[in-house]
């Protein structure tokens, strides 16, 4: 089990396979918002609800990469 304290910008997110994903550029009520890409930039929301675990410095979440691509929680780019 993890704790939302724990969660902080700038982390690693990884898909329950290990492969990385992106990081975390904001925090939003009960969601993360993780950039993917740097020249073809895509930000997701992702729900806590979504998170398996925090290890060692990295967000772990319950699914892949590929469930982001077919939910509806791609946003519009934050520029920061």
């Amino acid at each position: 089990m993890f704790s939302r304290a724990e969660i902080q910008m700038g982390m690693k997110v990884r898909g329950h396979d290990g492969h990385a994903i992106g990081r975390i550029i904001d925090m939003s009520g009960d969601e993360l918002i993780v950039e993917k890409g740097l020249i073809r930039r895509h930000d997701f929301l992702v729900s806590l609800e979504d998170v398996r675990e925090v290890l060692h410095g990295e967000v772990i979440l319950n699914h892949g990469l590929d469930s982001l691509f077919f939910a509806p929680r791609e946003i519009p780019p934050i520029h920061h």
